[in-house]
């Protein structure tokens, strides 16, 4: 699927759910403001895991099982017994990447991107009942993107010229690209997982 295709997808599902999507970004900003209150490693690791749920939220959008209430759906993590299975996977990929980032950002950017997938498996193979290891999700992400990492990336860079003119906004306008990217996202993945049904059945 070609990126165009993607980004219509996102748009299509957006559709009528634009106060939804831009209330729970907001509603995550909010919390971020209120969390840099507290200590660095505290305001880092809770927004760390509440930016992690957005990814379940879009997923379920992308999916047309939305969580209606935005509080739910920025704790979507938490909840169908994916807790621990979300929190192991986000520590374990906050780790992983900084250890990479330690040797150099570019190995660092790549796996970034070889794990990005890692939440929307965790949040598919806990709904269909599988138990997962410590870094299964992320070992199925890296296979599922092996080949794929610079379309994501080019993907996130086509971005780039919504994100600079969301500058001259004051930052406003980011609460409604970030729903546009986290469900053009989103839509990526059930792409791949289309290509390669696989990565979720073994």
């Amino acid at each position: 699927m070609t990126r165009a295709e993607l980004k219509t997808r996102a748009k299509q599902k957006l559709s009528g759910n634009w106060g939804w999507a831009v209330g729970l970004i907001a509603v995550f900003y909010v919390f971020g403001i209120l969390l840099s209150f507290f200590t660095f490693i505290t305001s880092g690791v809770v927004t760390g895991i509440l930016a992690a749920n957005l990814y379940f939220a879009f997923l379920h959008l992308v999916d047309g099982r939305k969580d209606d209430n935005i509080f739910n759906a920025l704790f979507a993590g938490f909840r169908e017994n994916r807790a621990g299975s979300f929190v192991l996977t986000w520590l374990l990929q906050t780790i992983f990447i900084f250890l990479w980032n330690l040797l150099l950002v570019v190995p660092g950017i790549i796996k970034f991107y070889s794990y990005s997938m890692s939440y929307y498996i965790v949040d598919d193979l806990k709904r269909q009942g599988k138990e997962l290891g410590a870094s299964e999700a992320i070992t199925r992400s890296r296979r599922l993107m092996d080949g794929h990492k610079f379309e994501l990336f080019v993907l996130d860079l086509s971005f780039l010229g919504w994100a600079i003119l969301c500058i001259f906004t004051l930052g406003i306008g980011y609460l409604w690209l970030a729903p546009y990217v986290q469900a053009t996202r989103a839509e990526f993945y059930r792409s791949l997982v289309a290509q390669n049904p696989a990565a979720l059945a073994d």
